[in-house]
């Protein structure tokens, strides 16, 4: 099953990420899906980030439960884990990044969590998306108006091999900070990737 989930405005809004289909609302999120005419399926967070009247609307159009502003867990987190739980499996991320760095660095790390494994999640904003790639050989697709891809190791030691890319690689080692395959590129739709480790793939394209 694949859900869209929404956290807050992207940098160029929100209309370009709406496409048919389940979605789920963190937090503000569910504020902007409301005011584009989306009935999020479920909802997530504090709604710390919401004013009054934002939040008015919001209980107007839906019954909402907020969770406890002091918590361990992030609204982030406490969505993917339920959503995994109820079984999606693909899970496309929206306004995860681009605001407080470090809400965008716990977010991109949130892909490393074990118990989030045998789910595809993607961290989607106007510019990137960001996925995990767990050991082993994998066949990616070039995604629409992306032109780059990067790999980046989340740990030294592993292996990478590449194919079907302008700079293929043969089993180089990676090391964590070497900028060695940082703006690479598809040479056709599809490519191959082999690690031996755990990686993350973000496809990019420049600021415009």
């Amino acid at each position: 099953m694949h859900i869209n989930v929404l956290v807050r405005e992207s940098k160029k809004g929100i209309v370009e990420a709406i496409r048919p289909g389940e979605w789920a609302g963190v937090d503000r999120g569910a504020y902007l899906l409301l005011k584009e005419g989306i009935h999020p399926k479920y909802t997530y967070g504090d709604f710390d980030s919401v004013d009054d009247g934002e939040w008015a609307f919001i209980t107007r159009h839906m019954a909402v439960t907020p969770v406890p502003t002091r918590k361990d867990d992030t609204d982030l987190e406490i969505c993917l884990k339920d959503l995994v739980a109820k079984g999606y499996l693909s899970i496309d991320v929206y306004g995860a990044t681009g605001g407080r760095l470090d809400h965008t660095l716990a977010n991109i790390f949130l892909l490393t969590r074990s118990s989030f494994s045998k789910a595809n999640i993607r961290l989607i904003d106007h510019q990137n998306i960001m996925q995990l790639l767990p050991a082993g050989q994998h066949t990616v697709a070039k995604a629409e108006g992306m032109r780059y891809v990067s790999f980046l190791p989340l740990a030294a030691g592993g292996n990478l091999s590449l194919g079907g890319f302008e700079y293929d690689l043969d089993n180089v080692e990676l090391e964590v900070g070497r900028t060695l395959t940082i703006s690479n590129e598809f040479k056709e739709e599809y490519a191959s990737v082999h690690t031996d480790a755990t990686i993350i793939m973000i496809q990019s394209r420049d600021d415009r």
